[in-house]
């Protein structure tokens, strides 16, 4: 029962409570109230692409300079014979050629390609070359000199003007780089004499107190020198041949 004085119970009544809310107004406390997600939105940090970016300059470097062209006559034990690869028995000293065509491949064909003719107007061709046959006022001590501590500044090339770095490589033994100066001084229609280890090493103990590489002016100043070729092996004389030996005299017919 209603108490007295108290108004009757009208129910609630939504539509009124509505006309009294601004529902943009509600939801936008609530948004206000969490942060705009950023995950996955934030920028690539400047020292990681940098770090990215000189990871890949420094392979590309490397693979010039030692891929060996990823040619199957360098990495094949079955297509080259060197100290290590190849069949298991003891095949005997290694051909120098052999040898100076897997350091060629690995070290120098970037720059003077497999036919030896070079890059026009970069680097110089190693075919027909006066630096490599030792014509001219160049020598053969001159192209060890190279090898071993570099060049750099202008040079003059078969009547052509080069003006590039090389490097040093003395990294290589005195076997490695007389088997390369070997190759390329018979390749390519070059015909010169092979260079012998020991000269390599007599000319890198001449120069062993010299760090810079050399110029085309410092290297004409220095008289040209020819390498002795080295000593073939001696080979084994040849048997005399045996005499025959004399026939029996014949029986004396019977009278």
């Amino acid at each position: 029962m209603t108490p007295p004085n108290q108004p009757p119970d009208e129910g609630f009544h939504e539509k009124e409570l509505a006309s009294d809310m601004n529902v943009s107004q509600v939801h936008g406390s609530i948004l206000r109230e969490h942060a705009e997600p950023c995950d996955g939105y934030e920028p690539i940090p400047l020292w990681l692409i940098t770090i990215f970016f000189g990871i890949i300059f420094w392979a590309g470097i490397y693979l010039a300079y030692f891929s060996g062209g990823f040619r199957a006559n360098v990495f094949n034990p079955a297509q080259v014979a060197w100290a290590g690869g190849g069949a298991a028995q003891d095949t005997g000293p290694i051909d120098p050629k052999v040898l100076g065509k897997r350091v060629f491949t690995q070290n120098c064909v970037v720059c003077h390609q497999t036919t030896g003719l070079g890059v026009a107007g970069q680097f110089p061709p190693l075919s027909g070359s006066e630096w490599v046959v030792g014509s001219d006022w160049h020598g053969d001590n001159h192209l060890v000199k190279i090898l071993l501590l570099g060049l750099q500044g202008p040079i003059q090339v078969k009547g052509n003007t080069y003006n590039n770095a090389m490097p040093p490589w003395n990294q290589l033994s005195d076997e490695q780089i007389s088997a390369v100066l070997t190759y390329i001084r018979s390749e390519w229609g070059n015909e010169a004499p092979p260079i012998s280890p020991e000269y390599v090493k007599a000319i890198r103990d001449a120069t062993a107190d010299r760090a810079e590489p050399w110029t085309q002016e410092a290297l004409k100043a220095i008289p040209a020198e020819r390498a002795q070729a080295p000593e073939a092996a001696p080979t084994a004389p040849e048997a005399a041949p045996e005499a025959a030996p004399e026939a029996a005299p014949a029986p004396a017919a019977a009278g």
